[in-house]
């Protein structure tokens, strides 16, 4: 391998002519490199194969190493980078053209100086240090790349595969099968580039059908021009594994607790309602806070388990293209008693310029009403006595928007980001969050989007207030309920 070192040359010379070879030799010396003799091509060849610190092969070719082409080959064989200059005594066309085209990188005919010569072999020295470098880069890239545990696989600009590591060919390619390189990426794995660049999960076709989910990554490049683009696909199957025993546990513990308390919440009523006998003034509050609290749990429980099957896709939507003006009154009326507890009005707004009731939406009619019922009652609890919420429908483009608005103290600037994450609660400083699970938006949110709509959050003037919205796209007809993602 040559070297990159300040060191003088080091100069394998090759002659079967002992004398000749030895008057090299010393001529080389003279010129302060250093030396090592090779008697022939076998021995030089052993040598250059040898892992030895080589700069340079000097050859005289002679009628003992055989043809020139072969021989030059072999030497070439043993070091892919050695350089390798050609010695010849006359001027011979034919023996320069055939160990050129056998890989010598050099050929020195008659008289050299020996100023031209050293410069000349070092330059070549040089040349092969720094192929040597790019080889080690390369080979460091690919070990890297090759134990990495996900496939990568790298496209050029039409989907078709470039190059792929150890993993890829270990999950798509069948033992004995052609190489993948130059098969279109679709074709390999069993999704095509724009499926993988959502970012969601999808489903991989492995080898002899052995698929798995996975979730891609990219990464864009170019290379002569022409653009690149290289693929991680990561392995869901261990991720998917510990989400599936971690919903179950939740849904576990959540229906052990629920089967209890369903009892407790029974009992309690009775008591309240005064099946077992009037109850003494100091009890009465007591059983009061006992049946809210129960009836909280029981929300948090609901919560929890709503949370669980959405979160392991195993909540169905039923989606039917409907009305949302019918949606919301419904929602209102079943807040009203609510409101009437807390003293605040409820107000809801279709404008009669707006044909809220002449387009529908694609929704699930319960999930929906859960959502509204979770933005109403939020709304009616960050409210004072007095204040009114405004629940109000319009046309938001090519779709319909539902706006719940209250002019409570609104959302702290600094906890906005975080509003609709799972177990959000604002700060002490606001009551926004207080008594709740902060399951809520949380929930809304993910019901909205899987049933194809947004939801955002929007401060009142002056920062007072809050307005939630929630906007799902206009649909003339009825369409299928929302094919099953990835869980």
């Amino acid at each position: 391998m040559p070297s990159t070192t300040s060191l003088p040359l080091r100069v394998l010379v090759v002659d079967s002519d002992a004398a000749a070879r030895a008057a090299l030799c010393a001529r080389l010396q003279g010129m302060g490199l250093r030396v090592r003799p090779a008697a022939g091509i076998g021995e030089a060849a052993a040598w250059a194969g040898s892992g030895v610190p080589i700069d340079a092969l000097m050859w005289a070719p002679s009628p003992a190493d055989g043809d020139a082409g072969r021989a030059c080959a072999r030497l070439r064989a043993a070091d892919a980078y050695l350089p390798i200059v050609v010695v010849l005594d006359a001027q011979d066309d034919a023996q320069a053209l055939a160990v050129f085209a056998a890989g010598a990188d050099d050929l020195v005919q008659g008289e050299l100086d020996d100023a031209l010569l050293g410069a000349r072999l070092a330059r070549h020295a040089q040349r092969a240090a720094m192929l040597g470098a790019c080889r080690r880069q390369l080979e460091r890239q690919r070990g890297i790349q090759d134990n990495i545990a996900d496939p990568v696989i790298t496209v050029d600009d039409h989907g078709t595969v470039l190059d792929l590591n150890t993993a890829a060919m270990r999950r798509f390619a069948a033992p004995g099968a052609a190489a993948l390189a130059g098969q279109p990426l679709e074709a390999v794995i069993g999704a095509a580039p724009r499926q993988l660049a959502t970012g969601e999960r999808v489903w991989l076709r492995g080898v002899e059908g052995a698929g798995f989910w996975a979730q891609a990554s990219a990464s864009r490049w170019g290379e002569d021009g022409s653009a690149r683009t290289t693929w991680v696909l990561r392995d869901l199957t261990e991720t998917m594994r510990n989400e599936r025993m971690h919903d179950e546990f939740l849904a576990s513990v959540s229906h052990e607790l629920r089967t209890p308390l369903t009892s407790i919440l029974g009992a309690v009523g009775l008591l309240a309602s005064g099946v077992a006998g009037r109850l003494p003034p100091t009890a009465a509050p007591l059983v009061a806070a006992a049946q809210r609290n129960g009836e909280r749990l029981s929300k948090l429980i609901d919560d929890v388990l709503d949370l669980a099957k959405l979160e392991g896709d195993r909540m169905t939507l039923q989606c039917r293209t409907q009305a949302l003006a019918p949606l919301a009154g419904e929602a209102v009326s079943a807040a009203q008693a609510y409101a009437a507890r807390a003293g605040v009005h409820l107000r809801l707004r279709c404008p009669a310029s707006t044909p809220c009731t002449g387009r529908g939406v694609s929704v699930d009619a319960d999930r929906l009403l859960q959502v509204l019922a979770n933005l109403i009652s939020n709304a009616i609890k960050h409210s004072a006595p007095g204040q009114t919420v405004v629940i109000e429908l319009s046309d938001a483009g090519d779709g319909q928007r539902i706006a719940v608005t209250d002019e409570g103290k609104g959302v702290p600037k600094d906890f906005r980001p975080q509003l609709f994450e799972k177990f959000a609660q604002a700060g002490e400083g606001d009551q926004r969050g207080a008594g709740g699970t902060g399951l809520g938006l949380h929930l809304a949110r993910v019901l909205v989007q899987r049933m194809g709509g947004r939801i955002g959050y929007a401060p009142g003037p002056g920062e007072v207030g809050s307005t939630f919205d929630v906007w799902f796209p206009a649909v003339a007809a009825s369409r299928p309920a929302r094919a099953r993602v990835a869980p």
